[in-house]
């Protein structure tokens, strides 16, 4: 296990790579926005714009996927306030709302006057999926990941429309395995965050493949053939979190600080829609070392907010905490128990990254900035 000499990412994050340097493709990424001809990069978004502003004569010129968080804000903030288009949004519902994240999709529809197309999941099924897919993979919230990539894709094509609007390309941002830079959003889908388990979820008869379908994402095939053009809206402009959180804060958007401080997040303003966030960033913790507090501090210190000295004691405080109030909405709404619960997390610990004391708790044997330490062992143990 080896962390970026940079930032705080460690190797273990899926697709990662470290350059000769000890340097992850992230910060390297990062970094390159700073040589980019963003001028030129503005000119190709509005040619991109000028193809299909009033192709439907007075309705819309394109969708974006939006969440009502502070990256789809700024997002319609600048198609529809800077490239003066007339955006539709496509947003798909959660199984546990936070306040915050209810008031912000209510908000953004009303911030930019815009029409919103909303998905409410299949309830029956989503209890199911939340269940089925942490217990099997490790996923809680693969169902309503595997909604958010679909459903955009599928409604744009139905409306007759062509230009969809995604945010970051997070293999190319944060590190992954298709780590390249690109305006297409053409491969999202395999990017990655909603892993290919359709076989695996079908065998026990549970669900059927029509209750899916809405999740099934499009195909490259069916991509073409609907002329669709999808794209990261990061290629475009520079790409900065804690920028985005400070513009759409201009525009009505709501940390969460008035309603739960999180436990294990550095902030309250990033992934606080749903608990089901929450928990899938916390297991990373369990598989890869890593979680919210790691992925936060690194994109901190790429953007020079903050130094990799400062954020290390903090990033060890905070990413191995698992809400309380996160695991008692995800318990009620599952009806799982506490004690199936903590027996279904044991299954995703990796163990060459933590081991088990005499009485079940977990302990890391490695440093937080370092990597594997020798020999560390609690005294339980």
């Amino acid at each position: 296990m080896r962390y970026c000499k940079k930032c705080l990412m460690p190797d273990t994050r899926p697709g990662i790579v470290f350059d000769e340097n000890g340097v992850c493709a992230a910060c390297n990424n990062f970094e390159k926005q700073k040589y980019t001809d963003w001028d030129a990069r503005l000119k190709e978004l509005e040619v991109l714009c000028d193809k299909y502003r009033g192709c439907n004569g007075k309705s819309y010129d394109c969708a974006i996927a939006a969440s009502g968080g502070k990256d789809s804000i700024y997002q319609v903030y600048y198609m529809k306030e800077v490239m003066k288009m007339n955006p539709v949004l496509l947003s798909v519902g959660n199984y546990d709302w936070t306040d915050a994240g209810r008031k912000n999709l209510e908000n953004i529809a009303e911030a930019f006057s815009v029409d919103l197309l909303y998905l409410q999941p299949n309830t029956r099924l989503s209890k199911l999926m939340a269940r089925k897919t942490f217990e099997e993979f490790g996923s809680p919230a693969w169902y309503i990941d595997a909604l958010i990539y679909a459903f955009p894709y599928r409604m744009t094509a139905q409306l007759g429309l062509k230009l969809l609007v995604y945010g970051e390309n997070i293999n190319y941002t944060y590190g992954g395995e298709h780590n390249y830079e690109t305006p297409s959003a053409r491969m999202q889908m395999a990017n990655d965050v909603v892993k290919p388990i359709w076989n695996t979820l079908l065998e026990d008869g549970s669900v059927t493949e029509k209750e899916m379908d809405s999740a099934r994402m499009m195909t490259l095939d069916e991509y073409d053939a609907a002329g669709l053009e999808a794209i990261y809206m990061s290629y475009y402009v520079p790409w900065d979190a804690h920028h985005n959180y400070e513009v759409a804060k201009r525009f009505g958007f709501r940390h969460m600080d008035h309603e739960h401080m999180r436990e294990g997040a550095l902030e309250n303003y990033n992934h606080i829609d749903s608990s089901a966030y929450g928990l899938s960033g916390y297991i990373k913790y369990l598989k890869f070392g890593h979680a919210a507090a790691t992925e936060m501090a690194s994109r901190w210190i790429r953007a020079g907010h903050v130094t990799r000295e400062e954020m290390i004691p903090l990033v060890k405080k905070h990413d191995k905490k698992l809400d309380q109030r996160m695991v008692d909405g995800y318990l009620q709404y599952t009806g799982m128990t506490p004690r199936e619960f903590w027996r279904i997390m044991d299954k995703w610990y990796n163990r060459d990254l933590f081991y088990q004391d005499r009485d079940g708790v977990w302990h890391e044997k490695f440093e937080v900035g370092v990597g594997m330490v020798e020999g560390k062992r609690s005294i339980l143990f």
